[in-house]
Order: structure tokens, then C-alpha cells, then sequence
């Protein structure tokens, strides 16, 4: 029988006799990549919305440093002062992930396999150009590293579950639907990032034996659904940035070019409902699947965003052998500093990815969990590219930041507010005694 979460008072349900049935607030998860993107919705919602402990390995050089980016993370996610309101929940230990040992003190890694019950490992290179040796150090070695860890933590502690966050694009260049229980088809990989995430994947499937371990695979990660906020201008954003600057007004790709576009809250909501009440040995697709979309619905609302003519795709067999051959000339003039990234996008727009999400589905959507379609979400994606410059205007960034920060601030004691009036009544009834 499957743990999962009863929404009414959050306790895990465990068979009867398992002698460790706990409140989800005893849990402590250790998180890794909570620096990036990903990781700080993460953390965000590891906060707002459950009672878990986590603890955030950091690559530094000591704790002191550290908890020094931790706080400053925090700062930003809940306003300078939201530390005070998590600090007994969060903490932050000094590791990093290309290390052996992950680089922890003998003390730290014992205290750590004694007290967590589950790892979400989202530390990863996501260059697209990185030599594959530099990529497998990180995405491959470092999570063998931190399977290790996990391997100790559940034979001698009191580990639970690992997660591993991994990409729906181990599917490489795929020409089919992509199963949740596809991996090795025989698949071709565009780029280091595409073969390292594969490649740890397999290290995850052979540890399952002796592990439980989640695998989760998000698509292309976009930002906020409602808001459209992100500090990861990446990805679908280059080619978006090339053509509202101008410099570009074609794409090697026809209209019907399936995208899959997930926002990031989403799959953070996902990746903590897989690792904390997924199945074991199972792999689940946070992305949009059959509510893909497709190049020409997002040129069209790209055009009426930026308020400039749509783009043309190029869909003809001869336009689409001649594009990588133009490609080089992407070096000089105008779009020197972008033709490298167009370079690294240009096998993106020739072969469209379908993700298969049975699995994801069954799980997520009894709890509510669901991609919105992307005609609601991709707007406000795209507006915050447009108002904020895709990055470039720091006084239209740092404005977004501080409206966020308050938010999250409003849905962190919200989310405290009954606990305290818990304590209140406690304390009231105590003296009424």
C-alpha cells in the first residue's frame, strides 16, 4: 500500500503496524538545487503549503556561508524578514554534489541518514552545451553520490523515498509518444544534457532494487501560471527574445510543431506529491501531453504580446534542410550574440517530443493537480518576458520581486495561522487549568 496524504489533517497513511506513522511536520527532507528555479519554487511550496523540516545541501564552503545563501534565498522568496517566520523549520548544510561524500563532514552525513525520511535530488547542469564529461560529473556522479547517501539513510535510518528530478527530454529525439516506463528505445540525444540526465536515470533504475525511489520528469519549465514570474530566461525564452528584438523573424519549424510547456508551480506541486505520496520504483511526466500545444498558437499570442507581426515558420522540407546550413552564418553581425544559443535550440524546432502522462494523471488529478492549458498560462508567461525585458530591465525585476515576495509572505502565514491559534488555545486552556 501506496503513503499518501489525507488533505484533512496532512498525516500520512501508513499500513497498519508500521509502528511510524507521523505527522507530515516530523518529516525532514533533504532537497538539493534549491538555488535554481526549480528548487526555489520548491522550497517556496515545501514552506507554504506542508509542515515538513527540510534541510538544503548548498554548495559552499562552510555551513556558516551556506546558511548565508540560504537566508538570502528566503529573503527573496518571503520578504528580508520572512527568515524569522521558517528558521526552525529550514536549515542549510555545506555540500556539493561532485564531491565524494558530497563534500559533508563525517558528523553532518551521520546526522543526516539518522533523521531524513526523504531526499528530492534536483541538482543538475541544464547547459544544453556542456562537454558530456563536464555533464556527467554533475548529472550522472552526483547523483550516484547522492544514492549513496540515500542507500545509508535507508538501511540504517529512516529514509522513506528518493526523488530524483529528471527531464522528459531523456527521451531525446523520440519520433513517437514517450511512456512513463519508456527509457532505453534505441533514442538519439540532441545534446550532453539530454544523454546525462538518460544515462543518471538508468543509476536510478538500477538502485530500485534496494531503494524506494520517485522519478519525475518535467517538460519545458516556464514560469509562474499565474503571474508568469521567472528568473530563468532559458529555453523557450531565446527564440522568443531573438524575435521580439527583431533580429529574428523565422523558424526552422512547422505550425503544427508540438511544444510542451509546463508552468513551474505546477510541476513543483507535482514533484512533492509524487516523492511524498507517488509510488515507489514508478516514474510520472509532469508535462502538458495532450495539452501540448503547437508553434503557431504560441507565434500567434507571441505577436499580440510584443505587438509585432507574427513569425513565419518555415515548414517546407527544402526551407528546413536549409536552415541548419544557415545556421553558422548565426555567428557574425547582429545575431552574434545569440547564434550560439539559436544553435543549441535549432534540433528543438525539427523534432516536436509527446510525453505520455498516464501515470502523472492517475496520481495528480484526484488532488486537484493539473498543467493548466496553455492559453491561460502562456499570456502571463510572456507578459512578464515582455514587461521586464526577459531579464534586462533589473527595475522592472526587482518590482515583480517585491510584489512576490509579499504574496508568498501572505500565503506563508496563512498557512501558520492555525498552528499559532492551536498554540493559543493550548496555552489559554494550560492556564485556564
Amino acid at each position: 500500500m501506496v503513503s499518501r496524504v489525507n488533505r484533512a489533517d496532512t498525516t500520512l497513511e501508513r499500513p497498519e503496524g508500521d509502528g511510524r506513522d507521523r505527522k507530515l511536520g516530523d518529516h525532514t527532507l533533504l532537497v538539493t538545487g534549491v538555488t535554481g528555479f526549480l528548487g526555489q519554487e520548491l522550497l517556496s511550496q515545501l514552506l507554504t503549503e506542508t509542515k515538513a523540516n527540510v534541510v538544503c545541501l548548498i554548495r559552499a564552503d562552510d555551513d556558516a556561508l551556506a546558511d548565508a545563501r540560504l537566508r538570502a534565498i528566503l529573503s527573496q522568496l518571503f520578504e528580508p524578514d520572512g527568515w524569522d517566520d521558517v528558521r526552525t523549520r529550514v536549515r542549510a548544510v555545506h555540500g556539493d554534489v561532485t564531491r565524494p561524500d558530497l563534500g559533508l563532514e563525517r558528523h553532518t552525513r551521520e546526522r543526516l541518514v539518522r533523521e531524513t525520511t526523504h531526499i528530492l535530488h534536483g541538482a543538475a547542469s541544464v547547459r544544453f552545451d556542456m562537454p558530456l564529461g563536464e555533464a556527467r560529473d554533475i548529472n550522472v556522479m552526483g547523483t550516484m553520490a547522492m544514492l549513496d547517501l540515500a542507500l545509508d539513510a535507508h538501511q540504517r535510518g529512516q529514509l522513506e523515498r528518493f526523488g530524483y528530478i529528471s527531464t522528459a527530454f531523456v527521451s531525446g529525439r523520440c519520433s513517437r509518444w514517450f511512456g512513463e516506463d519508456d527509457l532505453d528505445v534505441g533514442q538519439r540525444f540532441r545534446n550532453s544534457y539530454e544523454r546525462s540526465k538518460f544515462e543518471a536515470e538508468l543509476v536510478v533504475h538500477a538502485h530500485m532494487r534496494n531503494l524506494p525511489a520517485t522519478i519525475v520528469r518535467p517538460s519545458i519549465v516556464v514560469g509562474n501560471s499565474r503571474s508568469g514570474a521567472t528568473n530563468a530566461f532559458n529555453v523557450i525564452y531565446w527564440p522568443l527574445r531573438i524575435y521580439a528584438d527583431g533580429l529574428l523573424r523565422y523558424a526552422p519549424a512547422a505550425r503544427e510543431l508540438p511544444v510542451d510547456l509546463v508552468p513551474v508551480d505546477f510541476v513543483a506541486r507535482g514533484a512533492l506529491a509524487a516523492v511524498l505520496q507517488g509510488e515507489a520504483s514508478e516514474t510520472y511526466a509532469l508535462a502538458a501531453g495532450d495539452r501540448a500545444t503547437e508553434a503557431g498558437a504560441i507565434g500567434e499570442m507571441a505577436s499580440r504580446v510584443f505587438s509585432t507581426a507574427p513569425p513565419r515558420l518555415i515548414a517546407t522540407p527544402l526551407d528546413r534542410l536549409l536552415m541548419p546550413l544557415l545556421a553558422p552564418m548565426l555567428s557574425i553581425g547582429p545575431w552574434r550574440r545569440f547564434g550560439g544559443a539559436i544553435r543549441q535550440y535549432l534540433p528543438y524546432f525539427q523534432d516536436g517530443s509527446r510525453f505520455d502522462t498516464t501515470h502523472a494523471n492517475a496520481l495528480l488529478k484526484p488532488r486537484g493537480i493539473e498543467p493548466p492549458p496553455v492559453s491561460q498560462f502562456l499570456e502571463p508567461v510572456l507578459e512578464f518576458a515582455r514587461s521586464t525585458d526577459f531579464g534586462r530591465n533589473r527595475v522592472a525585476i526587482a518590482a515583480h520581486e517585491r510584489a512576490l515576495s509579499s504574496a508568498r509572505r501572505e500565503a506563508l502565514a496563512r498557512a501558520q495561522r492555525p498552528r499559532r491559534a492551536r498554540r493559543s488555545r493550548a496555552a489559554a486552556t494550560f492556564v485556564a487549568h
